[in-house]
């Protein structure tokens, strides 16, 4: 289990490699651009150098990229789709020049147009995301906790996505504990992480599953509240992330934290009660 935060790029990628450090992070998120607008990513080569040597120098691995917020895979034709494919595949290629391992997407809002019309469009961009990105870098379609006309806050969108490209291995899946929570998938009881864990092995495959985002929840279960709290300040509670650091399949993937208010004092509190939760037994063994 390794444990890391996202990281601000401000200042240059050789910074960000400094916060992660300095945080005590193992592997760590960044975004390439600004995160809320859709100006491409325009990194040096001096600067990817740097990133690369400052990770290998500091021991983090894996890291990810994250796309930015104004992407929607499931916007019907027009500019908003048309931009989207390309910031997503502008990630792909800058996680690929930064050696990460994946890049993590959000999938977007139908609109009101239905989560099947959704579903069909993201499985479009997607597809053809992967033909125009490079061919190593695996796209992680993250968890949403379900607000508005959000595509991806059920298990079985997901796997129906997945399932278009058979026999793509670059196609995985990032949980988000605050979004899967909100979105109604119970993970505060080792039965209730037990079903939840089942019904992704049975819509996706849990070999797709290759990142954790770690946060707490201000929303309660089936809330649809996209709001994170610190680890163990919410409604999940450190009981529960003690649950899921503990469990086989979980304690194996990296973890970044998305916790508000990304100060180092906080981060480092944050990494500390994930390690402390991967460590305690829980009241029920």
């Amino acid at each position: 289990m390794r444990l890391g935060c996202h990281i601000q790029i401000s200042g240059g990628l050789r910074k960000a490699v400094e916060r992660a450090v300095e945080r005590g992070c193992e592997t760590m998120q960044v975004f390439v651009s600004n995160p809320r607008g859709w100006k491409q990513s325009s990194i040096l080569p001096a600067d990817i150098d740097a990133f690369r040597d400052g990770c290998r120098e500091a021991g983090i691995e894996p890291v990810f990229v994250h796309t930015i917020y104004l992407i929607n895979l499931a916007a019907p034709e027009g500019e908003v789709r048309e931009k989207s494919i390309d910031a997503l595949v502008m990630n792909m290629e800058a996680a690929a020049r930064l050696g990460s391992s994946a890049v993590v997407t959000h999938l977007g809002s139908h609109g009101g147009e239905g989560e099947e019309v959704g579903v069909r469009r993201v499985v479009e961009a997607v597809g053809e995301a992967l033909r125009r990105g490079p061919g190593g870098i695996p796209l992680l379609l993250e968890t949403t906790a379900g607000s508005g006309n959000s595509v991806g806050h059920l298990f079985e969108q997901l796997g129906e996505i997945i399932r278009a490209f058979p026999g793509e291995e670059r196609l995985g899946v990032c949980l988000d504990t605050c979004h899967v929570f909100a979105a109604g998938y119970e993970v505060r009881t080792r039965e209730g992480l037990e079903e939840t864990l089942r019904e992704l092995d049975r819509e996706v495959g849990l070999e797709r599953l290759r990142l954790v985002h770690a946060n707490d929840s201000k929303g309660d279960l089936g809330s649809r509240v996209d709001r994170h709290e610190h680890i163990g300040e919410g409604r999940i509670g450190m009981e529960a992330f003690s649950i899921m650091a503990r469990h086989p399949v979980l304690r194996e993937l990296p973890w970044i934290l998305e916790t508000p208010e990304m100060t180092v004092e906080r981060d480092r509190e944050n990494l500390r009660r994930l390690r402390e939760a991967a460590r305690r037994r829980t009241r029920r063994g």
